[in-house]
């Protein structure tokens, strides 16, 4: 894109151009030096004759009316808000103090190393400063955190600008929040609707958390229903990957609600758990129990019975194989058809006999798949050292009691045992065996309870 003013040009008679700072969505902006004070300054321009759309100027006089009303030290003071006219153009200007320092981009792009420390430390930063920006009436948005928007001084201060994307949540309630703004892979989901809510900028901060720890933009690292999965490709901290974690969610509701609930995690003051997901996801219907904390997981699965479609359908088969073995055999005996058939000699009668016993065996199978899975109550738990799996038949006779090591553990999910949807199961698979259960469970339990359990052993990890 061609710029607006070059390296040496005068201003207003006043900003002399420095150099240039960057190009965003709504203008260009420059380092310059007030000629009044010589002071440097951040002057952004946008140029009515290059625009593209009239929105633009919609953002930039939102920006700097909102940026007039900040008072914050992490956010370069506004300054001035001019427009200069000429025969051929129309040129609007906007004047913040200048942030000390490099953007994290610029940083990265130069080899830096952050250390987790570090990390931690410009995320504490900007959750101050998103708190401040959400307790404002109306609240604030900046709706385009990301790493070229936050410059890091020499002395470790984070500075929070570029503001050409904010809306205040009244603006946004009137005229419906239509306008997508942001920038892809720091964008939340909602963004792409034209939406905006307070986590909406912790979407971002934690893409951008992401970036400094992978070095890779975060529309880069490999995606798990629509989640950034992040925890195979970095190494850190359990308190920040659980964090950056909850900050990602897509799902507005499974995300922390605000900067300070987020902040208030990150330092300690609150756990994880008080801001969990709620259990409304788990299906309608299902009566599963599960119970989390910090560091425990314990799955309760009540006997199934002829509760779901799966376990009534396994049901029909049986009684009618079996009520047809007892026919057979009551044919047999009231007929005296059993005399005649030892009459034809022995290996007739050993093959008649071989059939019905094959038929027997596979009744018993099929009785041994109803009574495990539909008459028995499962217990799971999990912790950071070991798991342990029991079942009870009839929920008191015990039937499995399996214990071992959490490290482990690799549940493969919901895998098609014989090849067959009607039999779908969980498998935790350890290093020496694996184990099967669920199989009556409704599809929509197993989805949600095995995406519980893997998320928590991913958190252990």
């Amino acid at each position: 894109m061609e710029l607006l003013h070059q390296r040496g040009e005068i201003i207003a008679q006043r900003y002399l151009i420095l150099d240039i700072l960057g190009q965003g969505g709504v203008g260009t902006t420059y380092k310059a030096k007030d000629l009044q004070n010589e002071q440097q300054v951040a002057l952004k321009a946008l140029s009515l004759r290059r625009m593209t759309d009239w929105k633009m100027i919609e953002l930039f006089e939102r920006e700097a009316k909102i940026l007039a009303q900040l008072n914050h030290p992490a956010i370069p003071r506004y300054l001035d808000y001019f427009q200069i006219d000429t025969a051929q153009d129309r040129s609007f200007y906007i004047v913040q103090q200048l942030a000390p320092g490099k953007s994290l981009a610029v940083l990265v792009e130069n080899d830096w190393h952050p250390s987790q420390r570090e990390v931690g430390s410009i995320a504490t930063q900007v959750l101050n400063i998103l708190v401040y920006l959400q307790e404002l009436t109306p609240p604030i948005l900046h709706r385009d955190i990301k790493p070229q928007n936050l410059i890091l001084s020499p002395d470790g201060q984070v500075f929070l600008v570029d503001f050409g994307a904010v809306q205040d949540t009244y603006h946004h309630t009137v005229t419906g929040g239509s306008t997508v703004v942001g920038t892809y892979g720091y964008m939340a989901p909602e963004q792409f609707r034209g939406q905006a809510v307070l986590s909406t900028d912790l979407y971002g901060l934690g893409a951008t958390l992401l970036f400094l720890l992978s070095r890779k933009s975060p529309a880069d690292l490999p995606q798990r229903q629509l989640k950034i999965d992040f925890r195979s490709h970095i190494r850190v901290g359990k308190k920040l990957a659980d964090c950056l974690e909850k900050m990602l969610e897509p799902v507005i509701e499974d995300r922390f609600p605000t900067a300070l609930a987020a902040l208030a995690v990150l330092q300690g003051e609150q756990t994880l758990t008080s801001y969990a997901t709620p259990q409304s996801r788990q299906p309608k219907q299902s009566n599963i129990t599960l119970t989390q904390t910090e560091e425990r997981l314990v799955v309760e699965i009540p006997p199934v019975w002829l509760r779901t479609k799966l376990s009534q359908y396994f049901t029909i088969p049986f009684l009618a194989a079996n009520g047809f073995l007892f026919f057979v055999g009551w044919v047999i005996i009231e007929s005296g058809y059993y005399t005649e058939i030892q009459a034809v000699g022995f290996p007739k009668l050993l093959w008649i006999f071989g059939l019905l016993v094959t038929l027997g065996l596979i009744e018993l199978w099929m009785f041994y798949l109803l009574i495990s899975n539909a008459a028995s109550r499962i217990r799971l738990e999990f912790d950071p050292t070991s798991y342990r799996f029991q079942s009870w038949l009839f929920y008191l006779l015990p039937y499995k009691n399996i214990q071992g090591r959490t490290m482990d553990i690799q549940l493969s999910g919901i895998t098609l045992t014989l090849n067959m949807n009607f039999f779908t199961a969980f498998v935790i698979r350890s290093r020496l065996r694996k184990y099967y259960f669920g199989r009556f469970l409704t599809r929509s339990e197993k989805k949600w309870l095995v995406g519980e359990i893997k998320a928590f052993l991913d958190k252990l990890r």
